[in-house]
């Protein structure tokens, strides 16, 4: 099996280069990342844009439509070697061993790609799956129709799909409050905790109610918003809002626990 570790993106959000990141442990993202790849293939390639210069010594793949995001970097592997292709997204701050022998392991080869389904929205994740020749074979003419969303095509695949072993190993992190997170959650550990959650102004409006009791992983205040942003869809970024724990405004790193109260300020 070939590995691809797509690392092409701008990273704008970020800020600086996603793989290049430090871990609490003191090596790169892209180490571990690799690292990984390794324990599953000897053949591990890298995706980056074309003038970038590779940030360790894979072999690597450039897209043939610059720009077109994860699809492109899998349209260029498939011209490179056939399948199967385990595609990993670089920015899986939490991605470990188990999880990648769990999809090698439970591989479905007669269906078009084997994945894991997203813990919050139950529905498949592009960036951490086996692609089958046959699901190679369609991406180029579904960029043709200038159709660029991963997920979508994942899913138009009828993909066989697994419970992650480890509930948070596809978080990623695209913003340097969700990588507070992410390292929050590499170094303090996770744990299920239930919080109540108030909702005022805008966001009550949204959600459609002023209260809900939440089961969640997040450790922090800003993770359990990016949380509860992505399952109902609210509209305000974090920077739009404040926190507050227990009564008290709060840094958006602020620790959440068991029982906690925690509210989500709106502009009124």
């Amino acid at each position: 099996m070939n590995v691809l570790i797509i690392a092409g993106g701008s990273s704008r959000r970020m800020g600086r280069d996603k793989s290049l990141v430090t871990r609490p442990d003191g090596g790169r993202q892209i180490d571990h990342i690799s690292g990984l790849a390794k324990q599953i293939s000897n053949q591990v390639y890298l995706s980056v844009r074309a003038g970038t210069p590779p940030p360790l010594d894979l072999p690597v793949i450039h897209d043939l439509r610059p720009g077109a995001g994860p699809l492109a970097a899998l349209e260029a592997a498939a011209a490179t070697a056939p399948g199967p292709w385990l595609a990993i997204g670089c920015d899986l701050f939490l991605l470990d061993a188990e999880t990648l022998a769990r999809l090698v392991e439970q591989r479905h080869p007669a269906r078009s790609a084997t994945c894991f389904l997203n813990r919050i929205d139950g529905r498949p994740e592009p960036l951490c799956t086996i692609y089958e020749d046959r699901a190679l074979a369609a991406v180029s003419s579904v960029l043709d129709d200038e159709k660029y969303c991963a997920r979508h095509f994942l899913e138009s695949l009828d993909p066989a799909t697994l419970e992650l072993p480890n509930p948070v190993a596809l978080d990623n992190a695209n913003t340097p409050g969700e990588l507070e997170e992410c390292f929050a959650k590499i170094t303090g550990g996770v744990t299920l905790k239930t919080v109540r959650v108030l909702h005022f102004a805008k966001l009550r409006e949204e959600r459609g109610v002023d209260h809900e009791t939440v089961e969640t992983y997040a450790c922090t205040a800003g993770g359990l918003y990016e949380e509860l942003r992505f399952r109902h869809r609210f509209s305000l970024d974090s920077s739009a809002l404040r926190a507050a724990v227990n009564g008290d405004f709060a840094p958006w790193n602020a620790p959440v626990a068991e029982g906690d109260e925690v509210v989500f300020i709106a502009p009124v």
